[in-house]
């Protein structure tokens, strides 16, 4: 069976957030403790899962955007937890379909609605019961630290105000610091780790607590910082699992624990939990914001073009790694790797600056998307401008008529990818709708998954 991974920024479902965060909140309102754990007096409506999954064995995955779990290094879409829930792919033999969400009430919300079969998120689940909420077995463990200026020390500066941020529930002690009792808590709901530390840096607060794995990530980006005491207990970082799934859900489990005794976790908790981890420094030491030297230029051409610059950047990656002076197969030159009848259509030769060629590029991306934009769901539009960059608009063309012949959604990239594989065979790239013929489409499936990995990376981790 072909993996095929599909990678979707979540957009904000408003009108289903605020019923289920109502719905949660009167969970909490009215319940009662039994043994000290929490036993709801109210239903959890449960959600369908999700249709648009291609077969029966996809898992789908929700993973919350966080820095050390899901980013792009050196062009690829790599993290802690994306790296496992890749492995588990690989090992359990079934297709991983990933979501990534970066709003923690957006999270929360799916945590509780069994609309996916695994939902990376850390938060307090202790006072859940089993009928409600399903919980994985540890796939690692954390504990809370304290985050201060380096030239501070931990008993300095007065009064000991420890800030934390939105949906940090976990358990803190201070006992282990000098004068502990002096110690307090403020919660900030509406700020992020990240608002902390600026404002750590600023000098407007002088702590803040955040978990060991946030903070080993983090710190590369504020040098005035640095990592404290620990002021907490280990606690497991969990996942949600869907509570209709008992086998799978075991199988999952035994996996963990079977995965969690080999070299391969051990090498991913080095390379990605350590201080000294080389791929984080190198990831994140850099600016946050930036994809290569030329993102000045791409910025301007892609705003010029009315289309995401992070696009026009994971293409030229794909293309060419940045290299301007590249030759590639079949006479495509030059750091788009555009062919000649391309460049020449947009008075590009091999001469021409790096500059010219990317705006070139982005008159090009430009009006591919105009081709797809009032054919295909919003949503899916870079998906079919990456393929019709790849193979020409014809082919992708091609596939939506197919599509449409079929009874299939010719507007989503989903079934447009399997048409566009099937005409390499005889019966569908000679059928009558077929205007441009035979087409390997497989590889330009495979690259259009890569470009879209790495630009739904680009999209949460480089400011628009």
């Amino acid at each position: 069976m072909i993996c095929k991974t599909k990678y979707l920024v979540l957009s904000k479902k408003k009108h289903l957030s605020y019923l289920f965060l109502v719905v949660a909140s009167l969970l909490l309102a009215v319940g009662v403790f039994s043994h000290g754990r929490f036993i709801p007096k109210l239903h959890i409506p449960k959600l369908e899962k999700k249709q648009h999954i291609e077969h029966s064995d996809t898992l789908s995955v929700c993973l919350f955007y966080h820095a050390a779990d899901y980013f792009v290094y050196q062009g690829s879409v790599i993290g802690f937890q994306y790296d496992i829930l890749k492995q588990m792919e690989k090992d359990l033999h079934h297709p991983v379909n990933i979501s990534i969400e970066s709003d923690p009430d957006e999270m929360f919300v799916t945590a509780l609605s069994n609309q996916y079969d695994i939902v990376c998120f850390d938060f307090d689940k202790t006072h859940y019961l089993p009928d409600y909420i399903a919980i994985s077995n540890p796939v690692a463990y954390t504990y809370p630290v304290l985050i201060m200026r380096k030239k501070d020390s931990a008993y300095d500066t007065l009064p000991h105000i420890v800030n934390t941020a939105a949906k940090y529930q976990n358990k803190l002690d201070f006992s282990s610091l000098e004068n502990y009792r002096e110690w307090k808590v403020k919660h900030n709901p509406d700020l992020a780790i990240e608002d902390l530390m600026d404002m750590l840096v600023d000098r407007q607060i002088d702590y803040a607590v955040c978990n060991y794995n946030e903070a080993v990530t983090l710190m590369p980006f504020y040098k005035q910082l640095t990592i404290g005491p620990r002021v907490g207990e280990n606690f497991p970082r969990t996942w949600i699992l869907n509570t209709h799934n008992k086998l799978l859900n075991d199988s999952i489990n035994r996996w963990l624990e079977e995965f969690k005794e080999t070299n391969k976790y051990q090498s991913l908790c080095e390379k990605y939990l350590s201080p000294h981890s080389y791929v984080i420094s190198r990831s994140f030491g850099k600016s946050r914001n930036s994809t290569s030297q030329y993102d000045a230029v791409l910025k301007k051409a892609a705003e010029k073009h009315g289309f995401d610059w992070r696009l026009i950047s994971s293409i030229i990656y794909q293309e060419s790694r940045f290299i301007p002076d590249l030759v590639g197969f079949g006479g495509s030159y030059g750091i788009m790797q555009m062919m000649p009848v391309t460049c020449e259509r947009y008075g590009i030769t091999d001469s021409s600056s790096v500059e010219d060629q990317i705006w070139a590029g982005a008159k090009y991306i430009s009006f591919l998307c105009n081709i797809f934009r009032e054919k295909v769901d919003t949503g899916d539009l870079y998906y079919f401008v990456a393929g019709a960059y790849n193979s020409g608009p014809g082919h992708i063309l091609d596939a939506m008529e197919l599509c449409k012949k079929y009874g299939k959604d010719h507007t989503k990239w989903v079934d447009v990818s399997d048409y566009l594989i099937l005409k390499s065979h005889k019966e569908y790239y000679r059928d009558p709708v077929v205007k441009c013929g035979y087409y390997p489409g497989k590889h330009t499936v495979n690259y259009v998954e890569e470009v879209m990995t790495r630009y739904n990376g680009f999209a949460l981790t480089k400011e628009e």
